[in-house]
């Protein structure tokens, strides 16, 4: 593994303690850490590509919400949402729908950043213009390290080797299943170890804290809307083991999880990126991925987990 964005004694320290960690695990582990105080940083494999997963529902929120800054859509628009966005599973919106078919904007985004709402970050990619519109934000922002090229579900399919997609119009919630389960395994596995070198819906640990620290200083969004964006992630329900997992308990996480697909005991991706606040009130960013693991679930988090408190314990003192 190489290593990236050093500074100093105390983030060669970091770096060694993560990679000595990241030894524990089959895949390939990349990190990165940036005291938005004192600015200092590390980070490991840090220009490394990895597979967002649902931490693309970070910078989709983010683009969204701008929008709303520029008045072009309103926190309170209702938008219906059609049967090719429904995503059943990891979604309360696709529990409610067909009874309920509109839902306000400020719901979807809560939704899509607290739970995950794998419904909602179908209509709000649309809504966020597409693959075009997320790159134009990207190059706003100044952020190069995070691509946001293709809807999570289609992500999902080509990683799992569906090739002829059908069309939106002729899609139903569950057909994702159906298609899926017509790819031989090794077809799948193929498709899945080359999914893992797409740079495509990539983020690096580096451009990931550096989103980061933009939202966080205020650089993207209005006040209102960057404190509405941090209450959002504060709630963050999935992957409690993760960044929150070794933390000292009360500690305030704004996090969001990605977590990629398997194909038999070979996983895409297993992500967590935030925010942690630290005793004095300094706000540290971190961003740690793995990828192409093939430890349980646990074990991929108990890394990050470990990973997470190493950055804790290194901003108490940069």
């Amino acid at each position: 593994m190489t290593s990236t964005g050093l500074t100093g004694a105390a983030s060669i320290d970091l770096e060694a303690e993560w990679r000595t960690i990241a030894r524990e695990t089959d895949g390939t582990a990349g990190a990165a850490a940036m005291h938005l105080g004192t600015g200092k940083r590390a980070a490991l494999n840090g220009d490394d590509r990895f597979p967002l997963a649902s931490v693309c529902k970070l910078p989709i929120a983010m683009a969204v919400l701008e929008m709303v800054a520029e008045r072009k859509l309103s926190l309170g628009v209702r938008m219906e949402i059609p049967a090719y966005d429904v995503v059943p599973g990891v979604s309360p919106i696709a529990d409610r729908w067909p009874k309920e078919k509109w839902f306000r904007l400020d719901e979807m985004v809560k939704l899509m950043i607290e739970k995950s709402d794998n419904t909602a970050v179908q209509t709000l990619f649309r809504a966020a213009g597409r693959a075009v519109g997320m790159g134009l934000r990207m190059k706003e922002w100044g952020v190069a390290g995070v691509r946001v090229d293709r809807d999570e579900r289609t992500c999902a399919l080509e990683a799992m080797g569906v090739r002829n997609i059908p069309p939106v119009k002729e899609w139903t919630p569950h057909m994702s299943d159906s298609l899926i389960g017509q790819v031989p395994a090794a077809e799948q596995a193929a498709a899945l170890r080359q999914f893992l070198g797409d740079p495509r819906d990539t983020g690096t640990p580096r451009g990931t804290v550096e989103l980061l620290q933009e939202l966080y200083r205020g650089k993207i969004l209005p006040t209102d809307l960057t404190a509405r964006l941090r209450g959002f992630l504060e709630k963050t329900t999935t992957g409690p083991d993760r960044i929150r997992g070794l933390l000292p308990p009360k500690t305030v996480v704004a996090h969001k999880t990605g977590t990629g697909w398997d194909v038999g005991n070979l996983n895409a991706a297993t992500n967590d990126v935030g925010v942690i606040t630290l005793p004095s009130r300094a706000l540290v960013a971190v961003a740690f991925y793995l990828k192409g693991s093939t430890r349980p679930l646990a074990g991929r988090e108990a890394i990050i987990a470990r990973m997470a408190r190493a950055a804790y314990d290194w901003a108490l003192r940069a």
